[in-house]
């Protein structure tokens, strides 16, 4: 059964995103994975603003594509338990890459230890008309020795 949910949509080239995705260090030549709710309208946002390998990343897909991803876009989380959806996601991003995470007015449960348990160690947090948005990098896998 599908459900559909409602997702408050991005803001206007005068919010907070674009400059987010700047301190993040990705430029628009970036290949950017967009995945969760809203992806797909979040993609075609990027786009519309040059981030052209802006790139949905379907759910049912059995895997990534052969291009390591620089960055991961979660354009809606609503609380800390949508942060199960990023692990299988995460493995499409290049060690060193960028996660880019739109969470909810309530979600302020979504923090460093969630986002390491996921695989993410935070490094910024902002806010944008009540959202949080948090820019956090995939750690560079450890050798053994």
């Amino acid at each position: 059964m599908t459900s559909l949910i409602a997702v408050k949509p991005l803001a206007t080239d005068h919010g907070a995103l674009i400059p987010c995705l700047d301190m993040a260090g990705l430029s628009r030549r970036d290949l950017i994975l967009v995945a969760g709710p809203g992806a797909l309208p979040a993609m075609l946002w990027l786009c519309r603003r040059g981030y052209e390998k802006a790139m949905h990343l379907d759910p049912h897909a059995p895997r990534c594509g052969a291009e390591m991803a620089d960055a991961l876009f979660i354009p809606h989380l609503s609380g800390p338990g949508g942060l199960t959806s990023i692990p299988p996601a995460a493995g499409c991003v290049r060690e060193g890459g960028v996660l880019v995470l739109r969470a909810g007015a309530g979600s302020h449960a979504v923090g460093p230890a969630e986002l390491m348990a996921a695989g993410w160690g935070l490094q910024r947090r902002l806010t944008e008309n009540g959202h949080a948005l948090l820019v956090a990098h995939r750690p560079p896998a450890r050798q053994a020795a």
